[in-house]
Formats: structure tokens, sequence, C-alpha cells
């Protein structure tokens, strides 16, 4: 047991906080070190209480009893890829509203009382408001059920017999008209994100990430983030242009192209802010995401592999909006 601490923080055990730079630790447990310990670093007091559950709390001396458990362990492995390099701080954000929109239903349910009835009931429950949310919770899940697998909680997985709703492509066509009704009435930096888009057909992320080091004589240099496929994407007058856009949206020139007024990176969902603020005042009635530009750069260039994708059939299904001319049969 560790010794009493002379300074009571209100952390629990095994965890504090440096009183000058306000970082949290943990000490977590790790075979490979001779006290059994590794000091570990959380960005936030959320994740280091989830961690803690998982390391020190309920679930180490429980184990993984109940679905909550499991759901709790999932994110404190969301937490910790984060942490490694290996899961984008922006996707932790959408799995932690997941884990809170599954924890009140799940929680005290035993997982060994888990059947497949049982999960279609709650996925046929759930999808009468969301289906297509439904089917990322379902994902979730059946992450979680994986960890159940893995500490032998549990010898299969019954979420892989739950079969998701089926999803239809977005067939949604950004016209020019519709983009300019945002563009007029964007902020300048929402202006630069919109014409990057269009341009290059980046996702939003991978634009937030972009950095002044990555141009070059060559034009744009970018590894998206889903594909972790490398991308040269030529000069023309419309990267030029957006280049140019974001460049004159600050009063000086920050590392990240599409920055902050105090030149910092946005977060996925500052830049959402910006980006709802654009479109509600716009108040156009066929409705479109910051993502349909993607598609509308696929669409309007005559090249299918400026997206990334390696399968042009993936390209054809899921981005390629335009409707397609055919002459007749006579």
């Amino acid at each position: 047991m560790a010794r009493p601490r002379k300074i009571q923080t209100g952390l629990p055990s095994y965890c504090q906080r440096d009183r000058k730079t306000g970082k949290l630790w943990m000490y977590v447990p790790d075979e490979t070190r001779k006290t059994g310990l590794r000091r570990q670093q959380y960005d936030d007091l959320n994740a280091l209480l989830i961690a803690w559950r998982d390391a020190w709390g309920e679930v180490r001396r429980q184990g993984l009893s109940t679905v909550g458990h499991a759901l709790d362990a999932r994110l404190a492995e969301c937490v910790t890829l984060v942490e490694s390099g290996h899961l984008q701080a922006s996707t932790l954000a959408d799995y932690r509203i997941r884990h809170a929109k599954l924890f009140p239903i799940w929680k005290d349910v035993q997982i060994q009382d888990v059947d497949v009835p049982m999960l279609y009931d709650w996925r046929d429950a759930r999808g009468k408001k969301a289906k297509i949310t439904t089917n990322r919770e379902r994902s979730f899940l059946y992450d979680a059920f994986k960890i159940a697998v893995r500490k032998g909680t549990i010898k299969q997985n019954p979420v892989a017999d739950l079969e998701p709703f089926k999803e239809k492509p977005r067939d949604k066509y950004v016209t020019d008209t519709e983009f300019m009704q945002v563009y007029n009435v964007a902020s300048p930096i929402v202006r630069a994100a919109m014409l990057v888009a269009v341009v290059t057909g980046l996702r939003q992320g991978d634009i937030l990430r972009i950095r002044r080091a990555d141009f070059s004589d060559a034009g744009l240099i970018v590894r998206t983030n889903k594909t972790g496929k490398s991308l040269v994407i030529k000069w023309t007058e419309g990267l030029r242009m957006a280049v140019i856009a974001a460049a004159e949206s600050r009063e000086f020139i920050p590392m990240n192209l599409i920055a902050t007024e105090k030149g910092k990176a946005y977060t996925s969902s500052g830049f959402r802010s910006l980006w709802h603020k654009a479109y509600k005042q716009a108040g156009i009635s066929s409705g479109f995401t910051f993502n349909d530009l993607r598609a509308k750069a696929g669409s309007d260039s005559l090249d299918w592999q400026l997206l990334g994708h390696t399968d042009r059939k993936t390209f054809e299904r899921v981005y390629n909006r335009k409707p397609r001319h055919v002459s007749g049969s006579r």
C-alpha cells in the first residue's frame, strides 16, 4: 500500500499533480520495472480518473464484471493510444461522446448476462432516433467486449452477431451557389479552410494540421491521417488562392496554415463551431456538411486519385456525386 501523502491533493492513491506546472501523473503497474510501477502523465483529470479506475480502482479489484467496466476500460485504452500517437485527439473526443451515451444504459449490466436478443433490443430502440449514431456506438461497444474476451471474462463477443443498420453513402453534391452562400458570410479563416477543402479534397482534420513546412516547390505534401498515405498536391491557381486567403486571414504568418488568432492550430470542435456559425447564418435549405466539400473536390476534379484512395471503386461509390452523362441506346 502507498504511504500516506504529506500534502493532500484530493487525488486518488498513486496519483499526483505537479504544483508548478499543474501536470497530472499516475503510477501504473509495469512488470518490466523493478519497482513494478511506471510514471504516466495524463492531459486532463477525466482521463486520469478513467485510467485510475482501470489500474487501481473498481475494475482492477473486481475485474470486468459489468459492461460499464468494459466501457471504462475501452475509453482508458483509447486515452493510452492518443498518448502513444496511435489515435488522434479528435477521435478520442468522439469516443468520449459514445461512452457517455452507452454508460448510463449498460453500466450495471453483468457482462455474462448480455446476449444477442438483448443487444438487438437496444439497437432497435436507439435506432429509432439515430441509426448512424447507433452504428458508431455499436462499434465502441464491440471494442469494449473485445477487452472482456481478451481478459477471459467471456469466451465470445456477442456484439459480433449484432448487425449494424445499413448505411447509404451520402449523395449530396454542393453546388457552386451553395458554396458561395456560406463563403460570403463566413469568417476569413473559415473561408480559407473552405477553399483548401474544395481544392485539395482533404478531410477537416488533415486541413487543420497543415503547416508552412508542408509546402515545397512541388506543392503541398501531406500525409493523410486516416490512410497514412502521402500525397503531393501540385500547385494550381486554386491552391495558391487558398494559401493566400489563409495567410491574409491573420495579421502574422503562423506555423499552421489554418490557425487561431493566437497562432495555434484549431481543435476539431473549435473549428466545427466556426463552421456551424457560418452555415447557420447562410440559411441554406438543402443541408451539407464541411466534409461534403471533400466530395465536391473529388467530383469536380479530373483526377480521381486526388482524395488519396487506391481503389477507384471507393471514389465512385462514396465521393463522385455528380450525375453521370450517358448516351441513349438509340
